[in-house]
């Protein structure tokens, strides 16, 4: 997994963001999952692998980006998040594959339970080793996708198949697997968030333009009160390290907590870049002026005492101006 996988899982572990990122995903912002019924499950899957004679027998393992149980009352449910910064052209079968094993596992602690037991009730629940009355816990996984490319790869497992010219109605008999996938470089509104994925995910909308991206980060009130993990987050997806670096300059403290300010830090940025830029416009214009006195024939100590004067440049400066453009 790479840094930028990192550290969006690791900004989307936290339970309120978990939660905020299934409700407005697929309740279109609604309160539907709360944090508080949020509790971790992540872990390793192992099963045997089957892709070739050579692999046959092999334990594989699988791992969840992030797997969290969701307990409401007497019902539970498993929800997962997979983070992709890349086109990936499996991915319906990934996800499938991970709930399949997900449901492997359950059934493979139901029939361990059954078996200390040994309460059957019928030749067919002894043979399976699962009585009629066991249930499963149903598993709901979401491909959340953050990459800039286009995602142009299938969004179902029916997409990644080859039906031929003439399915014969074979294809309407395909048992489909449609993957739950969510591309941030598709959305334009993301007011169905209510906590700081938000001002993340809008934030990346403007990768690809580094002003609009600034002006954006400036002007949206969003981004004067951020935590320090949200600081982090966009610093590595907006591949903007001097955030992260200079994230002191712009922290505030006061008796509600500390955060940070990055309208404060854009002004700022915005500052020094004009001061930059008037100093290399000064600078242009002694070199350029030096030129024309040189070809008008002056002599050097007084070109050097013009461009002091004319610039009031500190003692010494003007030394420097001519040795440079003095040719």
């Amino acid at each position: 997994m790479g840094k930028v996988n990192d550290i969006m899982r690791h900004f989307l572990i936290d339970n309120e963001r978990f939660a905020d990122l299934f409700n407005g995903v697929c309740f279109h912002g609604q309160k539907v999952i709360h944090a508080g019924d949020l509790s971790e499950a992540s872990e390793q899957y192992t099963g045997q692998e089957m892709n070739s004679r050579l692999t046959a027998g092999r334990r594989s393992v699988r791992i969840r980006d992030i797997k969290k149980r969701l307990r409401t009352g007497a019902s539970l449910r498993i929800l997962a998040v997979e983070n992709q910064n890349m086109v990936d052209y499996t991915m319906p079968f990934r996800c499938l594959q991970y709930d399949v094993m997900e449901y492997g596992q359950q059934l493979a602690l139901l029939r361990k339970e059954n078996e200390k037991t040994g309460c059957y009730l019928s030749g067919a629940e002894k043979l399976c080793k699962i009585k009629k009355a066991d249930k499963l816990t149903p598993v709901y996984t979401l491909c959340l996708y953050h990459g800039e490319a286009k995602w142009d790869g299938p969004r179902t497992l029916g997409e990644m198949m080859d039906f031929g010219e003439n399915a014969d109605g074979m294809k309407a008999l395909f048992a489909d697997y449609p993957m739950k996938l969510y591309c941030i470089n598709e959305m334009d509104d993301f007011t169905v968030f209510h906590s700081d994925i938000r001002a993340l995910f809008q934030a990346m909308q403007y990768r690809a333009d580094k002003n609009g991206m600034k002006k954006m980060l400036q002007e949206d009130s969003l981004y004067r009160h951020l935590s320090e993990d949200t600081v982090e987050a966009l610093a590595v997806m907006l591949n903007m390290p001097g955030i992260w670096e200079e994230r002191q300059r712009f922290m505030w403290k006061n008796e509600e907590g500390e955060g940070y300010n990055m309208c404060l830090a854009i002004q700022e940025w915005k500052q020094e870049e004009r001061e930059e830029g008037r100093e290399e416009g000064r600078e242009e214009g002694i070199g350029a002026l030096i030129e024309i006195c040189r070809e008008f024939g002056l002599l050097k100590d007084a070109v050097a005492a013009k461009i002091k004067t004319k610039f009031m440049l500190e003692e010494g400066q003007e030394q420097i101006y001519m040795e440079k453009y003095w040719k």
